[in-house]
């Protein structure tokens, strides 16, 4: 990189005034652009956290100057459409100076480093059928945490890919490999871990298309997952083959089929095939059917947990039918049939049928939607008690309430929690934590971790259900709601569930009965919203009585300022046997001031108070402010965060200012 950047300056010291040429008269190498910038930052950070059951102390302060030189260049070897190219490179020095003292006890130290960053991207025969792409970037970026330092991710990554353009026999071939450095930005005497992420991915796609309507596609891809200080490190191979064919007169139907394989090995070891066929048939613009079959055999081994490996294989079958009545109401049936066996001994077999209704109808009030549901099913257990497996079951976080795994008797050490892009992998402890009653398992968010309220997450578990037994489900759910055109919307929603056990004795299952009321109102004029809601929800598992109040404004300032402005209040009480009282109020406020085209202000501020009967009370405030000024060739970033978080146990109060100068040197 420091010769290509060498390359660099000679061209421009030289080359501005003539470009290299070849014999023939060609010009061998062309740049089209030039440009130079100067960065100052510097970082200021202090923090103090203190004991509420001993006296333990500990205060932290750290600064950070960094200095640097920016270079970057666009051009093209021989012609544009050989090889065309844009080049960018960050080089300078960063000297951090921190020390902490703890219960009396200082230190002290000082450091001094390099920076560097780079971007490269570049295309090859882009008006070919046989295009190339390459890219290598590092850099660097700010992620900020509620609550907690922000973390500074140091992120390298390069790959390549080439394509194939044909009509008949698309193809792709693409690798890339990113390595992701998490380092708070406060750093002595820390409790929190720096982390690293490694993923290297190699995928290849093609495919043959006989005609529009037939069409045979293959995919394979391999990657190599390392996670630190989490300990997971596996490698994964999976091969996809499916087909699609449509039919009919005017191609109305269509059948797709897919056999997909999986073999991961490490620190879990995952190895599934699968074979699906999806059938779908249009009788008429308003019924159509959907017929499914799939084969399932996979095996599963958690090195973070003592479990034994599992071993299953099932076959789904099932049918559906949907109605389109003009367009108010819409009917579907759906009927289907799973069996499972587990080695050595365990089957299970699950039928059942579900109708869902949803009517839609335009009123001279406004429009009412209104829904029902019903579902009957029947598992029937056969055989001694078994592991078994659950992948990728998806739940999102809403505070206060934490989530409750859909199946009892979860093995806790084989919990595993990723973000959906199944990447980002999730640290008990410091993200979520794991609480036990009876053989309920439920999850809760830290606020001060990385999964963000109202995110949806992946989660992995192991869970022992066996012995023989019938479990048998009968549910109904209804709904209602108007929206007047006034803005204001009341609803109600009804769940009632009905499961007999038999015998009553059966391990590792739990018949639930279920009566659920939720009664609210909603009122939307723009830039206002208000909410109010009741849950009664009875059941002999999970009783609970919940009120929930929130209201938003939005609103846009004809000088281009924008301001936002949020609260929620939720109050849950949780009844036998898990008695819990819950309540949390969050605040939040967020305002952006252009003030001139050259000079815009932010600021936001967040506060949170929860109190728990179970868990432990807390209470925070976020806030930052910001500025940005650009004055000709100068641009100034300036911003100042403060955070306030405790718990019964600590209190922890940080600050920190951040100043970013930049100055354009030249530009060609």
């Amino acid at each position: 990189m420091c010769l290509a950047f060498g390359t660099v300056g000679i061209a421009c010291s030289a080359g501005c005034r003539a470009q290299p040429v070849s014999s023939t008269g060609m010009e061998t190498l062309r740049f089209t652009d030039f440009g130079a910038h100067v960065d100052f930052v510097a970082r200021w950070r202090e923090r103090e956290q203190t004991s509420k059951t001993t006296d333990s102390e500990l205060r932290s302060e750290e600064t950070i100057f960094e200095e640097s030189i920016g270079l970057e260049t666009e051009g093209y070897a021989y012609h544009p459409n050989f090889l065309e190219f844009a080049l960018g490179g960050v080089f300078g020095l960063v000297q951090e100076d921190f020390e902490d003292i703890i219960d009396g006890r200082r230190r002290h130290e000082s450091n001094t480093g390099d920076l560097t960053e780079f971007d490269l991207d570049a295309r090859m025969f882009k008006r070919k059928s046989y295009p190339l792409t390459m890219f290598a970037h590092r850099g660097r970026g700010i992620v900020p945490r509620p609550f907690l330092p922000s973390l500074e991710t140091t992120t390298t990554n390069f790959g390549i890919t080439w394509q194939y353009v044909s009509k008949k026999t698309p193809s792709s071939l693409q690798f890339s490999h990113t390595d992701a450095e998490l380092t708070p930005l406060f750093v002595a005497g820390r409790t929190d871990e720096d982390g690293r992420q490694t993923n290297t991915e190699l995928r290849f796609e093609t495919g043959y298309h006989f005609n529009d309507r037939n069409v045979l596609s293959l995919t394979y891809e391999h990657r190599m997952v390392d996670e630190e200080p989490f300990e997971v490190d596996y490698d994964a191979d999976e091969v996809t083959l499916t087909h699609r064919l449509e039919f009919g007169d005017q191609s109305q139907h269509d059948l797709r089929s897919e056999l997909f394989y999986l073999n991961q090995r490490g620190t879990i070891d995952i190895e599934r095939t699968r074979w699906r066929e999806d059938l779908r048939l249009k009788h008429s613009d308003t019924l159509q059917s959907l017929f499914q079959f799939e084969f399932l055999d996979r095996t599963r081994g958690n090195q973070l947990s003592n479990v034994p490996d599992v071993e299953e294989r099932s076959i789904l079958l099932s049918g559906s039918l949907r109605h389109q009545l003009y367009q108010s109401l819409t009917s579907q049936l759906r009927l289907y049939v799973r069996r499972q066996e587990f080695e050595p001994d365990l089957e299970i077999t699950r039928w059942g049928g579900e109708t869902n209704f949803n009517y839609r109808k335009i009123n001279r009030w406004g429009v009412l939607y209104a829904n029902y549901g019903f579902r009957a099913e029947r598992n029937d257990h056969r055989g001694e008690s078994r592991i078994r497996e659950v992948v990728d079951e998806a739940r999102t976080f809403q505070d206060p309430d934490p989530i409750r795994l859909n199946n009892r008797n979860a093995y806790v050490g084989s919990i595993f929690i990723t973000a959906e892009d199944r990447v980002t992998i999730y640290q008990r402890g410091r993200d979520f934590v794991v609480r036990t009653f009876g053989n309920i398992v439920e999850i809760e968010r830290v606020p001060t971790g990385h999964i963000a309220n109202g995110e949806t997450v992946l989660i992995d578990y192991l869970f022992s259900l066996g012995g023989s037994f019938e479990l048998d489900t009968i549910a109904h759910n209804f709904g209602i709601r108007q929206d007047f055109e006034s803005g204001l919307t009341p609803y109600y929603r009804f769940e009632w569930q009905d499961q007999s056990i038999d015998p009553t004795t059966a391990t590792g299952a739990i018949a639930e009965d279920i009566t659920a009321h939720v009664v609210g109102v909603e009122y939307r004029k723009t830039p206002l919203r208000l909410f109010a809601e009741y849950e009664d929800h009875d059941s002999n598992i999970n009783p609970f009585f919940s009120s929930r109040f929130g209201a938003s404004y939005l609103h846009r300032f004809g000088t281009g300022a924008e301001t936002s402005l949020h609260g929620r209040w939720t109050d849950t009480t949780h009844g036998a046997p898990r008695e819990r009282d819950i309540r949390l109020l969050t605040l939040e406020g967020r305002y952006r001031h252009p003030i001139t085209d050259n000079l815009t202000v932010e600021s936001s501020v967040l506060y949170r108070n929860g109190e728990d009967s179970v868990s432990r009370d807390t209470e925070g405030v976020d806030a930052t402010f910001s500025m940005e000024w650009s004055l000709r060739q100068t641009d100034v970033t300036m911003s100042f965060e403060y955070s306030d978080f405790e718990d019964e146990f600590t209190e922890n109060e940080s600050c920190a200012l951040f100043v970013h100068v930049k100055r354009r040197i030249w530009q060609r």
